[in-house]
């Protein structure tokens, strides 16, 4: 049986739950990928973790292919999406911004 946090939501690209939340913004996310997610930057540093699946994560230029136990950092202001090719499931940390680094 499969545990579903209470925040899970449907997304275009599959699902997401947001496990913590500091001054109304989110610090820790789960998202599952069952198809490709769109283009979009932040204003804080991003840590991915794959907990499982694989897929692609596009940052900039780069194309950084990706499967359980990987990680990938994200500097705040560059473009980045992810690509699945197996289900890929990710937990996202995010830093602070631009403004408070």
């Amino acid at each position: 049986m499969e545990i579903v946090h209470p925040s899970r939501r449907e997304t275009s690209f599959g699902w997401m739950e947001v496990w913590a939340e500091c001054g109304g913004e989110p610090v820790t996310e789960r998202l599952h990928f069952e198809r490709n997610g769109r283009g979009h930057e932040h204003d804080r540093w991003e840590y991915v973790r794959v907990l499982g699946g694989k897929g692609v994560i596009v940052v900039g230029e780069d194309r950084v292919a990706v499967g359980r136990g990987d990680a990938v950092d994200i500097p705040p202001g560059l473009e980045h999406w992810m690509e699945t090719e197996f289900g890929l499931d990710i937990v996202l940390q995010y830093g602070p911004n631009r403004a408070t680094e």
